[in-house]
Parts: C-alpha cells; sequence; structure tokens
C-alpha cells in the first residue's frame, strides 16, 4: 500500500477579503525568548478562517487570506471535503484510483494513499480510517510517518433483515463519533436495485441495524451532536432514471429510527449530510421523470414545518460560519439530472463579495 507525501512549493494567490497581517518585532541586540507552541486551535485562529473546497480535478484549502492546492483526479463524487479531528488536514477521496489525498493546512504537504477505498473517515487527532475488505478497519495519522495499518479485525454478523436472492458487494465505513464506527454495507441484484445494511462497531461490540426504510442507495452519513446519533441520507429507487430522496436519524444504542418528511419533487437525491447543535443539512436534487429533464439543486436545513433553503438562494453547499462572513457555492443553470451539481464558490464578508472559484462540487471545514 503505497503513501507519497510532497511538500507544495507555495501559498497561493493572496485573498483580500480574508486576509489579516501579523507584525513581528524583537529588540535589537538582545536575545529574545523561544515563541510558546501554539496548539492546533490556536494555529488555526492566527490563521484566519480555514475551509476547503474541491472541484473534479483539485482539492484546494483556503487559510486566512491564502489558498493551497493539490490536483487529483477526483471525479464527479459530490461527497464533502472532510477534516481531520484535530483540523490539521483537509481530504478528500480520488475515484479513480481509490485513493485518499489529504493537504496539510500548515504547511500544504500533499499526501496520497493508496487505500483501494471510495470512503474514508477522520477517527481522532490526525487519524483517518478506511474498511478493507474482507473484515478490517484500517488507519493512518496523516501527522507520522508510519504507513496505513489495520486497526481492528471485523466480522459482521448477518443482517437481521436481508432479501433472499441479492449478493453482497462489500461494505464502506461511512462516517465515526466518539463511540461508533458506522459501516455500510449493500446487497445488490444489479442493475439499479440495491438495499443498504447498517452495523454500529464500538469498542467492545458490533450491532447489526439492519435497513433503514428509504434508506436504500447512495448511503451518506454524518455523525450527530451526540456520541450515539448519525443522520443519514440516501434514495429509494422507482426506475434507472428516478428515484426518491430520503433523510433519517439514527440512534445506533436502541436501533431507533426518526424519518425526516419527504423531499420535494417528483424524483429527487439527498447527500452530503450535516448535523449541528440542533440543525440538520443536506444537499438535494429534484427532477421530473422524462429524458432530458434538468434537475434543481439546493441545500435545506430541518424546519418546523419540513424543509427550508439554507439561503437566499439555490446553492449547491453553504458552509455555517461567523454571521459576519457566508462560504456558499451558488448553483448555476439547472443541470442534467445525472450530472453532479457544480457553481461558483462566492465569499461574503463585511458586505463584500468575492468570488473564488468556479466549477465547486463540495465544501468542508473543521
Amino acid at each position: 500500500m503505497a503513501v507519497a507525501r510532497m511538500v507544495s512549493s507555495g501559498w497561493g494567490a493572496a485573498i483580500g477579503v480574508l486576509g489579516c497581517v501579523i507584525a513581528l518585532t524583537a529588540g535589537c541586540g538582545t536575545e529574545q525568548p523561544p515563541a510558546p507552541r501554539l496548539t492546533p486551535e490556536q494555529e488555526r485562529a492566527n490563521a484566519g478562517p480555514v475551509f476547503a473546497y474541491r472541484t473534479v480535478s483539485e482539492l484546494a484549502v483556503v487559510r486566512g487570506a491564502e489558498t493551497i492546492r493539490a490536483p487529483g483526479s477526483f471525479g464527479y463524487s459530490s461527497a464533502a471535503v472532510s477534516f481531520t479531528e484535530d483540523g490539521r488536514y483537509a481530504f478528500s477521496m480520488e475515484t479513480s484510483s481509490k485513493s485518499l489525498v489529504a493537504l496539510s493546512v500548515r504547511d500544504g504537504a500533499v499526501s496520497r494513499i493508496e487505500c483501494d477505498c471510495t470512503d474514508a473517515v477522520a477517527l481522532r487527532d490526525s487519524v483517518v480510517g478506511w474498511w478493507r475488505e474482507p473484515g478490517q478497519i484500517m488507519s493512518m495519522d496523516l501527522a507520522g510517518t508510519e504507513p496505513p495499518a489495520p486497526e481492528r479485525d471485523v466480522v459482521l454478523p448477518d443482517s437481521p433483515n436481508s432479501l433472499s436472492g441479492g449478493s453482497w458487494d462489500g461494505a464502506r465505513l461511512v462516517a465515526a463519533s466518539e463511540e461508533f464506527l458506522l459501516v455500510a454495507r449493500v446487497e445488490s441484484r444489479g442493475l439499479w436495485w440495491e438495499k443498504s445494511h447498517l452495523y454500529a462497531i464500538g469498542a467492545e461490540t458490533i450491532l447489526p441495524l439492519g435497513r433503514v426504510p428509504g434508506i436504500d442507495g447512495q448511503l451518506a452519513a454524518a455523525a450527530g451532536p451526540d456520541a450515539r446519533s448519525f443522520v443519514l441520507t440516501g434514495v429509494t429507487a422507482r426506475s434507472a432514471s428516478c428515484g426518491i430522496g430520503h433523510v433519517a436519524t439514527i440512534d445506533v444504542t436502541t436501533n431507533v429510527v426518526q424519518e425526516l418528511p419527504i423531499l420535494p419533487g417528483e424524483c429527487s437525491a439527498a447527500y452530503s449530510p450535516r448535523w449541528s447543535a440542533d440543525t440538520i443539512t443536506v444537499a438535494t436534487r429534484k427532477w421530473a421523470d422524462v429524458p432530458g429533464a434538468p434537475s434543481a439543486v439546493d441545500r435545506l436545513r430541518s424546519a418546523a414545518q419540513g424543509w427550508a433553503p439554507v439561503g437566499e438562494h439555490p446553492v449547491v453547499d453553504m458552509l455555517p460560519r461567523a454571521q459576519e462572513s457566508v462560504v456558499e457555492v451558488v448553483a448555476g443553470d439547472p443541470t442534467d439530472a445525472r450530472e453532479t451539481p457544480r457553481g461558483v464558490l462566492i465569499v461574503e464578508r463585511d458586505g463584500a463579495r468575492t468570488e473564488l472559484a468556479t466549477q465547486v462540487v463540495s465544501l468542508g471545514a473543521p
């Protein structure tokens, strides 16, 4: 399993709207004591706002007034950009090579890990993890020098509600909390028919959760505000060209599922979920079930009366930021229902709006 690292030759062009200047002075002819070592949180605060974005061919981290970039073949996956738990690395999956690409926030170093996986999650500190067949949780410390290594051997028990006639397509590690890893295994009969089965892996237990109604294919997940809950997105297929997007939450200790309201649209998809302290947001697409129908894109938040837009206009993605700044990917013209939504990355700060990039697929923040 190969791991390649390289250090960026320099930070990219300055972006004035997020910039800050730090002046350091020293007395002439006097010996200065060494500067105290900063914690990762202090480093991020000194550097300014940090977030990341991804296009089809590039992973980029914006740190205050500077941007660093890592080229890659990320394809048209709509998955959000992830950060390690300590905020020191942004990472995303390179779909063509099934490799993990990580970008250091501190010095711009780029790492490529050939994990033979399509999903990876932040576990702790700078450690990321993924599933390897036939049954291993793999991990690697991006801040260290050791290669990836098995963290745990896992034998997944039978699902409580598997169907006859299907075959197992493999498993994915899709989310992690402080206490549980969430693994999804797909049962398939070919074409567009598939059913996702969930497992929660704790320190001393493996909980077979089975299927969640409506969350059949294209499953994505994110940890909730406690260590036992997750938000799930997925789709129930009606045909090869149309499905219905679903959103639900699950408490893995009790296997209690709460289904959220059905998304609008004759055909729809839900993906890239996030769950903050009291709000769930998901990216959505909707379209009519007719050949060549365009799809409308927006990010929605859970509300008392169903779903509501997160912004004043349709967005591909938006990050929750301080009140004085907005980071959003503004949706362009409606796209074909099969295309991955992309848009223009806009940063608004102190009333000024600046365009940072185009053809942006997704965002992420520590």
